[in-house]
């Protein structure tokens, strides 16, 4: 990651574990310390979008219909954002959380309004 410091890379390679234990509240309190200082860039969005997709399904596991679908879909534009531009090449892969972040955000929006499914701990997508 051309932005980070190079004594801010264990620190992203924490909260990519956590994000992976689904620890989301401490992976949030993590990449918040990572992208707030960045430039505006790939970079920052790409932590930025990690981050708000962490905290949509911490909002999920909670039971906050609300927050889960908005911190999801917000996260997941940021992400997609990214993936878009080839010239920046993010430092853990894409592929899974994208599509499978995808598929759970739909299943919350065809939810009546305020219901939540039941939180689906098996299906989280990690990062590689």
């Amino acid at each position: 990651m051309d932005d980070l410091k190079s004594d801010s890379k264990p620190l992203l390679s924490e909260a990519i574990d956590l994000f992976n234990r689904q620890a989301f509240f401490e992976c949030h309190e993590v990449l918040e310390d990572l992208w707030r200082p960045l430039p505006p860039g790939p970079e920052k969005t790409y932590l930025q979008g990690l981050l708000q997709v962490g905290v949509g399904f911490y909002h999920w596991q909670r039971g906050n219909a609300v927050g889960a679908r908005n911190k999801l879909q917000s996260g997941l534009e940021k992400l997609e954002a990214v993936a878009q531009q080839v010239q920046y090449q993010p430092p853990y892969s894409m592929t899974q959380i994208i599509p499978s972040s995808r598929v759970l955000l739909n299943r919350l929006l065809e939810q009546e309004s305020g219901s939540l499914p039941p939180y689906p701990e098996s299906e989280i997508p990690k990062l590689d």
